[in-house]
This record gives structure tokens, sequence and C-alpha cells, in this order.
């Protein structure tokens, strides 16, 4: 009897090149299928399907993990710049951001704009959570600030609405 285990008939690297090579193939086709309606509802049943799984999970109020203050990190990297050049910027900075407003609109039914200082004045939640950054950094931190819940409660939201942007 030999100690030697066969060789397998398709090695993990071969497996995962061929399913990186499907892939890319599938991708080159993307425009293709986002034309087509069919594939369009393929896609928005995976979403509701995936929505409802994680809502089974995790609940409607499900939030980010929180972590202790011993895990905050030493520093979390700026997003950009922590003094913009911009002119707006600058003559609302030189105000103390008097004029700012956040403007909630789109599929609600109360459009609204909300000064820095009605924001203020609502209740405000900090919770210690990791911020993952798309430029593939990531960060535990303490953050303070309205909960958004409180502005769409405002504004309400309808039922159409899938996205925040």
């Amino acid at each position: 009897m030999s100690d030697k285990h066969p060789s397998p008939i398709i090695t993990r690297r071969t497996l995962v090149g061929s399913l990186g090579v499907a892939a890319g193939g599938l991708l080159s086709g993307c425009d293709a299928l986002n034309a087509n309606p069919g594939w369009r509802d393929t896609l928005r049943l995976a979403e509701t399907g995936n929505m409802a799984v994680q809502r089974a999970l995790l609940g409607r109020d499900g939030l980010a993990r929180e972590y202790s203050p011993r895990d905050i990190g030493r520093s979390v990297p700026a997003n950009g710049t922590r003094t913009p050049s911009d002119a707006d910027y600058r003559r609302q900075a030189a105000t103390g951001f008097a004029d700012w407003t956040l403007a909630i609109d789109g599929l609600v039914e109360k459009p609204t704009r909300f000064a820095l200082d009605q924001i203020r004045a609502m209740p405000r939640q900090t919770q210690i959570t990791r911020h993952d950054c798309v430029e593939g950094w990531s960060a535990i931190g303490k953050w303070t600030g309205v909960n958004l819940a409180a502005l769409l409660d405002v504004v309400k939201v309808r039922e159409s609405a899938r996205y925040l942007v």
C-alpha cells in the first residue's frame, strides 16, 4: 500500500482560475444583460430574497456591531482633505455653516431642507463602530450624530423608495 495520495482530478488552483475566467466572461456581457428585463427581474428577486433573509436573521432594527472604547484606532484617515479650498466651503466655514442645509427630497411625502441648527437640536446617538472604506482601509472610531431614521421619519419616505443617495 502506498503512502501517497492520488492526485486530484481538479486542483484548487485550477478551480479558482476557471471560476475567475468564467466570472470575467460573464462580466464582459454586463451591458447586454442589464438591458434584458428578465435579467433585471431576476436580480430584483435575488435582492428581495437577500433582504428577507437579512431581516429574518437581524430584524428590521439591526445596527452595525459596536465596540468598546479600547478598540478605537489611533487615527481615522481623512477622506479627501481636512481643509478644502473650495470657495463655497470657505464661505460656509467663515459663517459657522449658518446657511448650510441638508435637502432630503425624491421619493418622500414631505421634501424638506434641514438647517444645521435644526439637525443639532435633534436627539443624537453615539456609537463606536468600524468604518470600512472603499479605498481598502478600515478603522474603529467613535461617531456621534443624528440617527438617519429620525430625519427620514420627518420626510416620510414612500414605500416605493429603495435606495438613499
